[in-house]
């Protein structure tokens, strides 16, 4: 697990990538939970029944892509959300390329109090005390970072 946060001055940088640019788009969305002037609660499964057969995203979970414009729909505004939760999954097909034994990968980020934080974690196929993976998307997400012009705070 690695375990980071932002200057206060790149936490509008972020959001910007994050809500606004397509930097994130090669993620899925596993949750999600922002508290506004109520609590919105999202999971990330996809209804395939919802969409037309020729239109339904590959992998089980939303592409953030897809659930970006609603989720910067609830927080856009004058007054910062209280919390914002967000986890997002490395799609399937892309865990082979960052280790052979990797399930799943997962970027959590938590917006409170004015601060934002963030936490990577995997899950093995097979058992191991090798973390050889988590070294690989801890390393991945430190260049995806600094690719978008982000200096991290490890804590």
């Amino acid at each position: 697990m690695y375990i980071f946060s932002l200057e206060k001055d790149d936490i509008k940088k972020f959001m910007n990538c994050l809500l606004r640019e397509n930097s994130f788009d090669i993620f899925r969305v596993h949750s999600c939970e922002i508290t506004t002037f109520c609590t919105f609660k999202v999971d990330g499964a996809l209804n395939k029944s919802f969409f037309d057969e020729d239109a339904v995203p590959d992998g089980g979970r939303c592409p953030w892509a897809l659930m970006k414009p609603v989720l910067y729909g609830i927080i856009k505004g004058k007054r910062l959300p209280k919390l914002f939760k967000l986890v997002l999954a490395v799609p399937e097909d892309k865990l082979p390329l960052l280790h052979e034994n990797c399930r799943e990968a997962y970027l959590n980020i938590l917006y409170e109090n004015g601060r934002l934080n963030f936490t990577t974690g995997t899950m093995q196929k097979e058992f191991s005390l090798d973390k050889a993976q988590d070294r690989a998307f801890e390393a991945y997400i430190k260049k995806f970072f600094k690719k978008l012009g982000l200096a991290v705070l490890e804590l």
